[in-house]
């Protein structure tokens, strides 16, 4: 895997999706209020090119399903960290090391799921299958072919870029908020929250593209893993 250029490629898309199209800002705005509508868009990113806005019947069907995907493994997190912490909590009143052993794999193991949520909601998009998001041995065996190194390392970029490019995003919010309040006092304050929507859609419309260039580098015809330079 080309971490630069999945990066620089995530970033262009991002560009592009916004650059001179103030209506796809107008109407994101919206999808977010109509929150499942936001979530089909996601899916669309997940599948290919930067898509248009249309389609709202099925655009808000997908987003449906990916919240299905998203609420299921959720569950499943928590299903995994109550048995676990009641265990170790159990444990902490006789045997202290054995207590924080269990606590350190009931963490390992919310990772591991988290981990492989990421690439069945690609999984899902791409096959456009409910089902092929739960289709753990087919979801393990694309993440064994990026390889789980690499893929775990992809993660830990993104997490770090991702907080860089938040504190840069509403460093500038608080900055554009901040002169307007001083010339417009209140409609400074009262754009703040569509504002930092706005941040958020930048960042998550980044996070879908990057994650889905980390699922596709795990198909037969690039089976190497290199970093750039």
């Amino acid at each position: 895997m080309n971490y630069q250029s999945v990066l620089e490629d995530s970033f262009g898309y991002t560009r592009d999706a916004f650059r001179g199209s103030w209506l796809r800002w107008l109407q994101l705005m919206v999808c977010i209020v109509v929150f499942p509508l936001i979530y089909g868009y996601f899916v669309r990113i997940m599948r290919g090119d930067a898509p248009d806005l249309g389609g709202w019947g099925r655009l808000f069907v997908d987003g449906l399903k990916l919240l299905v995907v998203y609420l299921a493994y959720i569950g499943l997190m928590l299903l995994v960290a109550m048995a676990l912490i009641g265990g170790a909590g159990i444990l902490a009143g006789t045997n202290g090391l054995v207590a924080a052993v269990v606590a350190l794999v009931s963490f390992v193991l919310l990772i591991l799921i988290w981990l492989v949520a990421q690439m069945a909601a690609v999984r899902f998009a791409k096959m456009e299958s409910l089902r092929e998001a739960f289709n753990i041995p087919a979801v393990l065996a694309q993440i064994r072919r990026i390889g789980w190194g690499s893929y775990i390392f992809s993660q830990v970029i993104l997490q770090i870029v991702l907080m860089l490019f938040m504190m840069f995003l509403v460093s500038l919010v608080f900055l554009v908020t901040g002169l307007i309040g001083l010339v417009a006092g209140i409609i400074g304050i009262l754009l703040l929250p569509v504002l930092m929507l706005a941040v958020s859609l930048v960042v998550y419309i980044f996070q879908y593209r990057y994650n889905t260039l980390v699922y596709e580098s795990g198909t037969a015809s690039s089976p190497s893993v290199t970093v750039a330079p």
